[in-house]
């Protein structure tokens, strides 16, 4: 019994105790509440001035500290009130305060009056609401001076909020007839920008509260980013190997995006495309310009200069050739074997007289080179490429059709060598690859340097895309994968600028026999020219980088704005591109040319072999005919040819 009452009071007295320290605390903060409250309400009357809504985020202690209907401003002037717990856990915040946030974030609103007692619950509130962009670090703050808010961890804080002021509340001691007089004093700091130092946030006196009114009265948020002073800002190193950089262990990170995590730099300069994931790293500025993002593929020359022969004509022109002759050399047989079978035959059956058949036999005079089939072909292939015949024949049905097939056969052959003449000045044809769907069909290995262009394929709904990405390798050596491009093995993916650039570096290393020393060690010589894709991948908006809710992106993106329009940055990329252009230009005159050179007689060289090896085939079936069908006929006699072929030649008739 004397144990549980030992206990009760044990727990009521630690109720006391806490209570009564509950209120020694609000006590010692709410000493000067009365100046306080007033400085805090000027400051409010001023905020006012930049802006239309304010939020006031306080604790227990300061909740109910402000008037509102006291201060004198517009009744258009919108507030919010957060209040906050002291057991508030920013690592797991309550729902209810973020979704307030996002709500006051998506008003707009930019003025934040943060009275909270305990530096260490506001850098942590700080800290959630900077991280998760819930605030408009470009707005304007008011808050409690506390030492705790200026440790090294938190310097980056004020480098992203540097409309602040700070209210600062301390004692001074006066000493009036050798007494020691407690003076209570407020004062207005505020924080440099740009930084001196990097780990150490230094503090700036501008304003003191004296005789219930402010000493200098003067604008207490002026503009720290409009003028820098003279001041440097910081820009990462060795970006042109690390570039935007990747992932590492323990989520760290390389290249810029490792030193915007760091806290490294308050520019990034670099070919930045304006995305969602570079937004999580660093603030982007307005776009300046709009870049094609697609491949650099080999350029192949179709040396087709061994159907050189049959390239001034169509497939439909030569079948209608090949038509024409075979008709024409069967008309001709026709006509011959007509004319000798019923003309002269009818004739000297009917007459029956020697002089009659010496007519008739004058008459088929050279009757008999279309009279066989193959001959009839033969001499109208002939007549076909102008070469005259051995003699006219003496029938006048055959003469006439011979007259119009020389007109023919003229027609045919000045057309045939026009086209061979514009075919042998025409440049040689190139092959390319210039949409998505040619890349996906064709063999080559494509890649870039960049994670982030892997996963834009693999997410995107175009099924030539998605194919793209399953076979896209990552590389990050820039002149080995233009070596592979001109080599005709990858497709290396990235801006047109800079691809054109690469292309014209390789025009100028040609032409003055300068090859790199990546083509030396590969040991091989370059088969293709670098051609750049014709179709867009992606039309990506390009921006500038900053550090995560700079101060500065207002003032970033109004100059980017005004160089856009007055057409600083087209001329920049002009004056940047005039180079590549010139090689280029100097390429295309070269090509145009196109000299009649060895290649180009690849064809008639063609025609010669094919000749051969009909001769020689025509020859082994001779010879082959010779031996196993004339030498085994049973009439066959060497010591008398003639009657041998005479017998044969009236067994065919």
């Amino acid at each position: 019994m004397r144990a549980v009452t030992i206990m009760v009071a044990l727990i009521f007295f630690s109720r006391f105790i806490r209570i009564s320290t509950k209120r020694s605390f609000k006590q010692i903060h709410c000493e000067n509440a009365n100046d306080l409250k007033l400085v805090v309400e000027e400051i409010v009357e001023e905020i006012a001035t930049h802006s239309s809504c304010i939020v006031f985020i306080t604790d227990s202690v300061y909740h109910g500290l402000i008037d509102m209907r006291a201060i004198e401003i517009s009744v258009f002037f919108s507030k919010f009130n957060i209040i906050i717990r002291d057991n508030d856990n920013f690592s797991r915040p309550r729902k209810k305060v973020s979704r307030v946030l996002q709500y006051i974030k998506a008003t707009g609103c930019d003025a934040y009056v943060i009275l909270i007692a305990n530096g260490l619950l506001t850098s942590r509130f700080l800290q959630y609401v900077e991280g998760e962009r819930l605030i408009n670090t470009r707005g304007y703050f008011l808050l409690l001076y506390d030492s705790r808010l200026f440790r090294p961890e938190l310097h980056y804080i004020w480098n992203r909020i540097v409309n602040v002021v700070f209210i600062r509340q301390y004692n001074t001691y006066k000493y009036r007839s050798g007494e020691r007089v407690t003076v209570e004093r407020i004062d207005l700091n505020t924080v440099y920008y740009p930084s001196h130092t990097r780990d150490f946030t230094a503090i700036k006196y501008i304003d003191t509260w004296h005789n219930g009114k402010l000493r200098y009265g003067n604008d207490h948020y002026m503009p720290k980013s409009r003028n820098l002073h003279g001041n440097g800002l910081r820009i990462p190193n060795n970006i042109a190997n690390e570039r935007w950089g990747k992932a590492g262990d323990n989520d760290s990170y390389t290249g810029l995006l490792g030193e915007a995590i760091a806290g490294n730099a308050d520019f990034f300069l670099g070919d930045l495309y304006y995305t969602l994931h570079h937004l999580n790293y660093f603030d982007l500025s307005t776009p300046y310009n709009t870049e094609c993002l697609t491949f650099l593929t080999p350029e192949a020359l179709t040396d087709n200069s061994w159907k050189l022969l049959i390239l001034p004509f169509r497939p439909n022109a030569w079948i209608a050739l090949l038509c024409t002759l075979l008709m024409g050399g069967g008309a001709f047989y026709v006509f011959a074997l007509f004319y000798r079978k019923y003309v002269v035959s009818r004739s000297f059956l009917k007459n029956n007289k020697t002089n009659v058949y010496e007519r008739g036999t004058r008459s088929t005079r050279n009757l008999y080179l279309f009279t066989e089939f193959q001959n009839s072909i033969l001499y109208t292939y002939s007549m076909l490429l102008q070469v005259s015949l051995p003699r006219l024949p003496n029938v006048w049905t055959v003469r006439i059709f011979i007259g119009w097939w020389w007109i023919y056969s003229i027609l045919a052959a000045v057309i045939y060598r026009a086209s061979m003449t514009a075919t042998l000045s025409h440049p040689v044809a190139k092959v390319t690859i210039d949409t998505l769907a040619q890349l996906t069909r064709s063999s080559l290995t494509i890649g870039g340097w960049n994670e982030e262009s892997k996963g834009f394929f693999l997410t995107s709904s175009d099924p030539h895309s998605q194919e793209i990405g399953n076979k896209f390798e990552l590389t990050d050596d820039e002149g080995d994968a233009i070596d592979r491009v001109a080599n005709g093995t990858f497709c290396y993916y990235e801006n047109s600028y800079l691809l054109q650039h690469a292309r014209g570096k390789r025009i100028f290393e040609k032409q003055n026999d300068q090859p790199n020393s990546n083509e030396k060690s590969i040991g091989s010589t370059v088969k293709y020219n670098l051609h750049i894709m014709e179709e867009c991948v992606v039309h990506m908006p390009i921006a500038l980088g900053l550090e995560k809710n700079s101060p500065l992106k207002s003032y970033v993106d109004l100059w980017v704005r005004r160089m856009t329009e007055i057409g600083l940055v087209h001329k920049w990329l002009s004056d940047v591109m005039e180079w590549s252009k010139i090689n280029e230009s100097q390429l295309e005159s070269k090509s145009e040319t196109a000299l009649v050179n060895l290649r180009k007689l690849y064809g008639a060289f063609v025609a010669l072999g094919i000749g051969y090896l009909l001769g020689f085939i025509a020859l082994l079936g001779e010879i082959l005919y010779w031996r196993y069908v004339v030498l085994k006929d049973p009439r066959y006699d060497k010591y008398y040819l003639d009657q041998f072929y005479r017998n044969n030649n009236r067994s065919k008739v």
